[in-house]
């Protein structure tokens, strides 16, 4: 992996690139924007009032707040500006981390900022304190992989642990045996760190190197769900890993055909031909999404039977499938090669594939029966196959999704059908869900499957004694009429659904060919066939463009009454600045126990109330405000008198939390001195949080030159332009509460910050060398350590024998006798302990020998398949090389000669990772799956001879090479 340390100031991230799916909610995307330094300020959005001029040489900043607030729905949240002693206090508002553990809020503070809130809310659903383990206890590389996996799961359904740390340490592990394409981290040492991956394409001849925009690394490489199903540990391990590391004999390796792969994409748009050969694929398209295809093709290359599996790794084991079974490895083997992926789906005609990305999405399918498929044509379904369809989503890891439809249907061919959804005062409705259906087909042959197959463990386990000619006789009527239950069904099925947004809207592009019954409902979403008060039901048997009003006649408005009054003509000036987006939260229309994301743009009410129409407002009467205004950003800047004022920002949603981002700059001319700490500030916890060592920018403004006391400690800073700035580095500061105070004259003000210690040490074992051979005597275990606070104690233990406490802490060392010790592999392993009892542990293998001995591997047999080979035939040589007496294999060496020149490569084991009988669906369940080391040659042209032979090493070095093999291809 490459680690780079980057001025994330430099980096451009192009939000408006083709295709990009900007779904993601601003909450989880606004930390592109923290982290390139451009959100500075809401106040880049344009003006809604001219700007009045207040920087006049006798006007002052006086006051200022910056923040960020999430404000529910029908819900509000506002400012006071007090004029006795010119001062803005917001609304009080609980933590977001209230009521959680510390060790929780530590693993909150430890992750990255801008993922904190979603974290956040995440951990106040489920049993956190696991999973602020797992965060407190790995190092910062993996963190914000960790916690984006379990802040964007399905609200209060996370996957395990196991599966989160599998998922992600894979990920990395993976990233080591690829060429065209790296993992690389941000980190600006402020709290704000991110990953992305950095990658190699070919383009019209030219090698280009990319990178992903961090969002969609995060949601469509490193998220555990592929397409729909629970993320879990399946034959023991999870897929990132089983798809990478393991393959039935007889079948591919992934890894082993990604081993030589330099481009991730050639920006080629082509369609697969039938039972393609690797020699094919790699002479017109040597890439990862073309290696992915065939590696998928060759997997799964039977039609669907049994038990129609959900998981990739039954999938991949079971070796059948149709597009659903296609689907779903497919896209887990993609993000498996660090290939953004997603699933498409095409649910009303019965049809899904999925999509990649490189600067942009791009369709990619498997044909059924490794009959071949496509890469980037999108036009195959309605264009090529004259398939009629209806509307497609896209898939999210939190089972939200999103419509693509227009990625696929050309604009003269789809239908726009727009539906407003109002109260009984028509103020608009957000959050009613919209459900499209049309009338098709549906594939039943995983329920009449499941069915009988309960049926069949039923009949197996009946004594005998009790299977009479009745029985037997009910028993085969059963499975003649389970033979003629069709495959597939007519029936009415949702195609697409969808949410209105905060102005009550939503809307659908449909294909044209397709009669249409759109179900609206608002309330209870979870019986979305009910039609109740809040139910209703549209129909479209003639597509057209159209715009549905519909009207819930009981539903009762939420809005306040009030009256707009010409405002106040003081000295003081005030400037408000925000941005609004928003977001709702909904169960999926196929099933209603994971809740996903569902992310909007914004909109909130504005305006200005002194404080007895604050009272009236607050009692829920009618009141007089000015500057009122409903924006989903602004830029306001008027004048008012020495008065007591509230700036109140208020959600008219129902459903929609509104995600504001402000700021409210006071200005005026005075004498009086005036100093405020803007920066940092936080509602997640109750003061800000921060890892030791990390960089702490502190903010503010003031009227003259200010100290600053941290603790004990003062420093001196220039105020420029009537604001200023301090960055404080922690590194070796104390844990605990830390009082900031700055003063500017008299004037004062104070923040409390507390450092947390975060991070486990760092260890590594430095001497003696990973798989170092040594004999009997003395040897030397050294190395170095690290830590933000400092490590306690360095321990080293052999084989998971006693601790030993070594010398030293940053160097540390110790000497052990190894006489005695058998001779063999032997594990040594390094712990660091710091101040907080974190632990961190480095291992490598230790091999003892002996002089004036010899071992070595054992050579059982050499062979290739087919015995005789034509010039289509994927030739693969195996070769089952056991252990010698006391050390491990080490690698299987294959050398081969085709009389032109003699080539070499490190052989695979197959059939490992984890060992596993054949599946009863395998079609080659009649051949062994025994774990043998193999190589595949792919073709070769006729009347070739090819003499092959290997050379096996053990830890031990010690060598055997085989007799050698040939073979001739017809």
């Amino acid at each position: 992996m490459t680690k780079i340390l980057y001025n994330p100031m430099g980096i451009v991230i192009n939000r408006e690139a083709d295709n990009i799916d900007t779904s993601t909610s601003v909450t989880r995307m606004m930390f592109i924007a923290i982290i390139t330094g451009i959100l500075v300020s809401p106040g880049i959005v344009g003006d809604i009032y001219p700007r009045r001029d207040y920087t006049e040489a006798d006007n002052k900043i006086i006051a200022k707040l910056c923040r960020e607030i999430e404000i529910p729905a029908a819900s509000h949240y506002y400012i006071r500006f007090s004029a006795e002693d010119f001062t803005l206090e917001g609304k009080d508002v609980v933590a977001y981390s209230c009521g959680l553990p510390e060790k929780v809020k530590e693993a909150i503070a430890k992750s990255p900022k801008w993922m904190q809130k979603e974290l956040t809310r995440q951990f106040q659903l489920i049993d956190a304190e696991p999973y602020a383990d797992l965060i407190l206890n790995v190092s910062k590389r993996y963190v914000d992989e960790i916690a984006f996996s379990i802040a964007c799961s399905s609200l209060g359904n996370v996957p395990p642990i196991e599966v989160i740390r599998d998922n992600v340490f894979s990920l990395y592990e993976n990233d080591k045996m690829l060429k065209y394409a790296d993992i690389v981290d941000y980190d600006d040492v402020n709290g704000n760190y991110y990953s992305t991956i950095r990658y190699h394409i070919i383009e019209n001849g030219v090698e280009k190197e990319l990178e992903y925009p961090p969002e969609i690394y995060y949601w469509y490489v490193v998220h555990p769900e592929a397409v729909g199903e629970k993320p879990s540990h399946v034959y023991n391990t999870f897929w990132r890993s089983y798809l990478f590391h393991h393959n039935d004999i007889g079948y591919p390796l992934l890894k082993e055909k990604l081993s030589d792969i330099r481009y991730l994409w050639d920006n080629g748009s082509y369609f697969q031909p039938s039972q393609r050969t690797w020699k094919w694929s790699m002479e017109n398209h040597p890439t990862a999404v073309e290696t992915v295809s065939y590696w998928v093709g060759k997997t799964v290359p039977t039609q669907a039977i049994g038990d129609r599996p959900g998981q990739p790794n039954v999938i991949a084991h079971e070796h059948n499938g149709w597009c659903g079974e296609l689907q779903k490895i497919t896209v887990a083997a993609l993000r498996t090669a660090l290939i953004p992926s997603i699933g498409i789906c095409d649910h009303g005609e019965d049809h899904v594939w999925q999509e990649f990305y490189e600067r942009g999405w791009h369709q990619n399918d498997n044909w059924w029966m490794d009959s071949g498929g496509a890469v980037d044509k999108p036009e195959v379904y309605v264009y090529g196959w004259k398939k009629n369809v209806s509307a497609l989503f896209a898939w999210k890891g939190d089972d939200s999704i999103y419509d693509v439809t227009s990625r696929y249907i050309h604009p003269e061919d789809r239908r726009t059908v727009r539906f407003v959804v109002l109260d009984r005062k028509h103020q608009p409705v957000d959050g009613a869900r919209i459900t499209v259906v049309v009338g098709g087909p549906r594939d039943i042959t995983w329920l009449k499957d499941k069915v009988w197959r309960k049926i069949e463990i039923l009949w197996d386990i009946l004594p005998g004694f009790i299977k009479g000619k009745v029985l037997q006789t009910m028993y085969g009527k059963l499975e003649e009429q389970y033979k003629e239950i069709p495959d597939i069904i007519s029936g009415v099925i949702p195609c697409i659904w969808n949410y209105t947004d905060i102005d009550g809207e939503c809307i659908f592009e449909l294909g044209k060919n397709r009669s249409y019954f759109f179900i609206i409902q608002y309330g209870n979403l979870k019986k979305p066939w009910q039609l109740a008060e809040h139910n209703t039901f549209r129909i479209l048997r003639e597509p057209r463009d159209t715009t549905f009003h519909v009207t819930f006649p009981f539903l009762s408005p939420i809005r306040q009454k009030h009256h707009n009054v010409e405002g106040p003509n003081g000295d003081i000036f005030i400037n408000v600045s925000f941005d609004a987006a928003s977001y709702q939260i909904h169960e999926n229309v196929l099933w209603i126990d994971d809740k996903g994301v569902y992310d909007r743009e914004g909109k909130i009410s504005f305006f200005v109330v002194d404080e007895t129409n604050f009272e009236r407002f607050r009692r829920g009467e009618q009141f007089n405000c000015y500057q009122y205004r409903e924006h989903g950003k602004g830029n306001i800047v008027f004048n008012a008198e020495k008065n007591n004022w509230y700036l109140v920002f208020k959600n008219n949603a129902r459903c929609s939390i509104v995600v504001l981002n402000l700021s409210i700059t006071v200005a005026t001319s005075t004498t009086k001195e005036s100093v405020q700490i803007v920066s940092p500030n936080t509602s997640v916890f109750d003061h800000p949080v921060f890892d030791v060592g990390e960089n702490i920018t502190i903010e503010g403004i003031a009227t003259d030159d200010i100290m600053v006391y941290i603790d004990d400690t003062s420093h001196h800073v220039t105020v420029h332009n009537g604001e200023w700035r301090y960055q404080w580095n922690t590194s070796g500061g104390e844990l605990g509460e830390h009082s900031i105070t700055v003063a500017c004259g008299d004037a004062q003000d104070n923040l409390l910050v507390t450092l947390i210690d975060a991070s486990p040490p760092v260890i590594e074992i430095e001497e003696p060398s990973n798989n170092e051979i040594v004999e009997d005597g003395v040897i030397k275990i050294a190395g170095y350590s690290w830590d933000n606070l400092g490590v306690e104690r360095v321990e080293v233990s052999i084989d998971g024998d006693e601790w030993r406490i070594a010398n030293g802490t940053n160097n540390w060392s110790i000497y052990w006798d190894i006489n005695g010790y058998k001779l063999g592999e032997h594990i040594v392993a390094a712990k660091a302990v710091d101040k907080m009892g974190r632990v961190s542990v480095d291992e490598i293998t230790l091999v003892v020998n002996e002089s004036g001995h010899e071992w070595g591997p054992q050579v059982n047999s050499l062979y290739h398949t087919p015995g005789n080979p034509g010039n289509r035939s994927n030739v693969i040589v195996y070769a089952d090389v056991t252990e010698g007496s006391f050390f491990s294999i080490q690698k299987v060496i294959l050398f081969w000669d085709d009389g032109t020149v003699i080539r070499s490569k490190e052989m695979y084991r197959y059939g490992d990772h984890p060992v596993q009988d054949r599946h009863e669906e395998d079609p080659l369940k009649n051949e062994s799956n025994d774990p043998i080391f193999g190589l595949e040659l792919g073709q070769f042209p006729a009347d070739t001879n090819v003499t092959y032979w290997i050379v096996a090493y053990d830890t031990a070095h010690n060598i055997k090479q085989s007799d050698k093999n040939f073979f001739t291809v017809e």
